[in-house]
């Protein structure tokens, strides 16, 4: 995998109150130093952990053997997808949000109906501070690359207004001066939401910040300037694009993680392969006339596909036949079949259906 943004990969130290962690324990990054953190969330092709002091970190799964990879899902469980409503949002953030939050309706703050919005995978968090000029430059640049992140991925990062080191009425009157497009936490709620308090920079600075779905940190810059708020949320769209199911960039290390966790759960039976990477774009076949692909996709014990067999109805032209089953076998990801705890070869039936 080839990743330019190399901060991607990096420890995050953005706050240093305590918490109370369910389970901390030693692992091993890339160079083989320990480090102790708790797991906290398979995010794609990453591992996010939460140290004892409260920073964020992130490693690509295959960085991790199979057997701590385990140790993860053990701990971290199997934290459900994002809600579709946010107002069933059950991350430690996006939870305790639920009533703190109001959106700007032309001139006025009215709560937010989170029944209307997904629950987002990721939070940007605006800390702003009104006797801070920085503050207000802040907002003013964040809001078109915030707009253009929103379109790319929509509903998929959600941004918050956040500001302790102020009144009531300065707190508003930031955010309805600024025409923010983003939700403001109400000022009196504030201290309510722990992720965010523990997080509050001294008087006076001001910071953008990413964070999970369970507060933790994963990409901070303080107090910055155009070049770095531009920066951030280049940082950001690359994280989400990483974050894509259909970035082959990405399927390597979700196929580590889950053939580690497959062969694990099936320690006494057997299962068939997982498709990890879908090579064909739903797209592009529509846009051919092609809304129904079959196939019997044979798999071997590596995960790499031997053979590819149509289903044909007759629905696919034949000329565009070997254009179908060409890359579904050079190029599909899948997590080997399991008999036993042990990788063996094994058919998957693929259904790819388009609606139209």
């Amino acid at each position: 995998m080839r990743l330019t943004l190399p901060r991607l990969l990096c420890v995050l130290a953005l706050a240093s109150a305590q918490l109370a962690p369910a389970k901390i324990e030693e692992w091993k990054d890339p160079q083989g130093n320990t480090f102790k953190a708790e797991p906290v969330e398979a995010l794609g092709p990453l591992a996010l952990f939460r140290t004892p002091a409260g920073t964020g970190r992130r490693l690509l799964w295959r960085t991790l053997s199979m057997a701590d990879c385990v140790r993860f899902n053990e701990q971290a469980g199997n934290k459900p997808e994002p809600a579709t409503r946010w107002i069933d949002a059950r991350g430690e953030l996006t939870g305790r949000l639920r009533g703190h939050v109001s959106a700007l309706n032309n001139v006025n703050f009215i709560t937010a109906d989170l029944a209307t919005r997904p629950e987002p995978q990721l939070l940007i968090v605006l800390v702003v501070d009104n006797a801070a000029s920085g503050s207000w430059d802040m907002l003013g640049k964040s809001v078109a690359p915030y707009q253009a992140l929103q379109k790319k991925y929509p509903g998929q990062a959600a941004g918050i207004q956040f500001g302790m080191n102020h009144g009531a009425k300065d707190h508003n009157e930031l955010a309805l001066r600024a025409t923010i497009p983003w939700l403001l936490v109400d000022y009196g709620e504030q201290r309510q939401i722990p992720a965010l308090y523990r997080l509050s920079p001294k008087r006076g600075d001001f910071a953008l910040l990413v964070l999970s779905r369970d507060g933790v940190p994963i990409i901070a810059v303080n107090n910055p300037a155009e070049a770095a708020i531009n920066q951030f949320f280049a940082d950001t769209d690359a994280l989400l694009g990483l974050l894509q199911p259909g970035n082959p960039l990405g399927w390597p290390d979700r196929a580590h993680y889950l053939a580690a966790v497959h062969a694990a759960r099936h320690k006494q039976d057997s299962a068939g392969p997982i498709l990890v990477g879908n090579p064909l774009a739903p797209q592009k076949l529509s846009e051919r006339g092609i809304f129904r692909v079959a196939a019997s996709i044979e798999v071997g014990a590596d995960g790499k596909a031997t053979s590819v067999t149509l289903k044909d109805d007759g629905s696919i032209p034949a000329d565009l036949v070997s254009a179908l089953t060409k890359p579904l076998q050079r190029s599909s990801v899948f997590v080997p079949a399991v008999d036993h705890g042990q990788f063996v070869a094994g058919t998957y039936d693929y259904l790819l259906e388009i609606p139209h």
